[in-house]
């Protein structure tokens, strides 16, 4: 106990309103993996603290100093993508549930990047990331003690995997948080592998492993193929930095290759051969889902250029034109485009994808300035999501990237 309030009082500043601020942030990081649910009330909580420090000037000399030009624009400017369909758009439900989802993207730049980089150092940026980490693994562990659970209780291996693993969170989401924990744990073992203890290392590798095993379980394709791309760049990333030990880094990745094949092979379905039947032609014939809804994605952009459709009513087009290919659902689920460059251009036009654009330059820009193998790292991570899911559209993509990308912008310029 005295330890841990040793450590609390190393991470207190003069300020006491950052201070406060900072154990709100540790609770939200420590909260995000489980649920979304309290994140507006706790960054209701952060933006009238922002609000009564009442110093403004300070503000915005805070946020020039901290990259806020041009990057803080570009990330604030995401906000504005929902803004812009919305005078167009006639399911305002869906238009303001989608702006709910952004607002987040306002708040985040505002309360880290107009903080002063003397308060912020990379000790305290890296214990918001080890709550996070801690809170995902904790996750996983649940998931995989129900799944055993469950498993014995009705002897069906189904419970293991897929949507009926993580019974209440979407599969794609919770490998992504799964992924970025990795990259999180190979990025502390490549810098810190001198200065580790043997022990500390053991947990860190088979965290590492139980990671790699729970997005298998998780079942998600594009988790699947995402994690194993990230872990063979890192694997690479790894060999640059000592050439000699490149044999049991090419090792451990040929046995995680192989683990992810096998496992694959004897799991009860094979999400990549078989083909999904929740979507389909009328003769019966089974197609890939993504494929339908790209393609109907992208004849409803091409009727509706330059300007979308608006920004509630992209997944009603898209329903239109798959049944207007000619396929059908057992029920006609309103899907989304599954593809955030895509879902931009439906609903937005070519605006939408320029601001979008926009906010990717963000932390590619400052991770090749500043050669933060990190930032690039989740640069690359957001990027792959945003090709197969509409990341944006939804609180746990929303949340994650509004809050990780900045606090990666700003560690970018904190000191040690």
């Amino acid at each position: 106990m005295n330890k841990l309030s040793t450590y609390w009082q190393s991470l207190r500043t003069p300020d006491v309103y950052f201070n406060i601020s900072y154990a709100l942030m540790m609770f939200m990081m420590a909260l995000l993996p489980f649920t979304v649910f309290f994140m507006w009330p706790i960054g209701v909580a952060l933006m009238v603290l922002w609000v009564c420090q009442w110093n403004w000037r300070e503000k915005w000399e805070n946020f020039k100093q901290n990259d806020g030009i041009p990057y803080g624009f570009f990330l604030l400017g995401i906000c504005l993508i929902p803004i812009l369909g919305f005078l167009k758009s006639t399911n305002m439900p869906v238009a303001w549930r989608t702006f709910e989802c952004h607002i987040w993207f306002f708040f985040t730049p505002l309360l880290f990047l107009t903080t002063s980089a003397k308060l912020w150092s990379k000790r305290h940026i890296s214990i918001l990331f080890v709550l996070f980490s801690v809170s995902e693994v904790a996750l996983l562990l649940f998931f995989f003690i129900r799944g055993i659970l469950k498993t014995i209780e009705a002897d069906n291996l189904g419970f293991m995997f897929s949507d009926i693993y993580c019974y209440y969170y979407h599969h794609a989401y919770v490998a992504l948080y799964a992924t970025f924990v990795y990259i999180l744990i190979f990025y502390y073992l490549t810098k810190n592998s001198h200065r580790i203890s043997i022990k500390r290392k053991a947990v860190l590798y088979a965290t590492a492993l139980f990671l790699a095993v729970s997005i298998l379980f998780l079942y998600s394709r594009a988790g699947i193929l995402i994690f194993l791309f990230m872990h063979l760049l890192w694997s690479c990333y790894a060999i640059h930095r000592k050439p000699s030990r490149w044999k049991p880094i090419v090792g451990v990745l040929i046995l995680v290759f192989a683990l992810f094949g096998i496992l694959i092979a004897k799991s009860p379905t094979n999400r990549f051969t078989e083909h999904d039947m929740s979507m389909r032609k009328k003769n019966d014939e089974a197609t890939d889902p993504r494929l339908i809804i790209w393609q109907a994605t992208w004849d409803g952009i091409v009727e509706n250029l330059p300007w979308g459709v608006g920004t509630g009513d992209g997944n009603e087009v898209i329903t239109e034109k798959y049944h207007e290919n000619g396929h059908w659902t057992d029920e006609d689920h309103p899907y989304n485009a599954h593809n955030q460059f895509l879902s931009a251009l439906l609903t937005n036009g070519f605006i939408g994808l320029i601001i979008l654009l926009l906010y990717f330059y963000a932390p590619f820009g400052l991770a090749i300035k500043n050669r933060d193998i990190l930032l690039l790292s989740v640069f690359l991570l957001m990027i792959l999501n945003c090709l197969v899911e509409c990341m944006f559209d939804r609180r746990a993509g929303v949340d994650f990237f509004a809050i990780m990308i900045p606090l990666l912008v700003l560690r970018c310029k904190a000191d040690q």
